[in-house]
């Protein structure tokens, strides 16, 4: 099936699958990691898109009906960039597709949509160690070694990082585990250009969400934010 459409200066061009391109373990894979964390109803497609000449192979998630999802309208964004990661990490390296997209229906009727390139996703594969240390920092309370993750330019004072997180344990139970929920880019006026990495954290009967900024050049962290 093709859907031609015309648009000043450029040309789009969309090659649907319709069931012709075969599914791969790691497309199944990836769609039953997606079912497992979310929930609902999961639809995907793929195919081949040319934009202006280039050509590039997509992969689309479509998911309704998920429980997390609806209750989180407010990060759809994250909740939608965390499918295109899960889809990217379950692809082999030499046939990953050029663009995973996502589509999250909502039950008002509203939809929310983003598309992500294997650039992207690999630039938020190659900070996962310094999220990984962040989060070993956060749970043991080295606070020495979160300060050190800090940009110079935004290091906070040491005593009120320390008292800060002492107080939030005190009052909430210390942090059992931490679980990446998605990202974001974002061009900030203060921070710059900055990846901005969402995660809930376990507490004593908690759940809190922690939002950590990354430069993205850098790999620094520039702020950490418990909403």
């Amino acid at each position: 099936m093709k859907s031609i459409q015309f648009l000043p200066f450029m040309l789009l061009l969309f090659l649907f699958s319709c069931g012709k391109l075969a599914t791969t373990p790691e497309d199944k894979k990836s769609v039953d990691e997606v079912q497992k964390f979310y929930g609902g109803f999961v639809q995907t497609m793929k195919g081949v898109q040319n934009l202006n000449g280039k050509s590039s192979n997509f992969f689309e998630v479509e998911i309704k009906d998920s429980k997390l999802i609806n209750k989180q309208p407010q990060r759809a964004a994250s909740n939608a960039a965390n499918i295109a990661f899960m889809i990217f990490q379950n692809q082999k390296p030499e046939s990953s597709y050029d663009i995973i997209k996502t589509k999250l229906l909502f039950p008002d009727g509203a939809s929310f949509s983003k598309s992500f390139t294997k650039e992207e996703l690999q630039e938020v594969k190659n900070i996962f160690p310094e999220i990984d240390k962040i989060n070993s920092h956060l749970i043991n309370k080295d606070y020495d070694g979160i300060l050190e993750m800090f940009d110079d330019r935004f290091r906070p004072a040491d005593k009120s990082v320390k008292e800060g997180l002492s107080r939030m344990d005190s009052e909430m139970g210390v942090i059992k585990k931490i679980q990446f929920q998605g990202f974001e880019f974002i061009d900030d006026s203060n921070l710059g250009n900055t990846v901005l990495i969402r995660e809930v954290s376990e507490r004593d009967q908690l759940f809190p969400f922690i939002n950590v900024a990354f430069d993205r050049k850098t790999k620094k962290v520039l702020n950490i934010e418990f909403p």
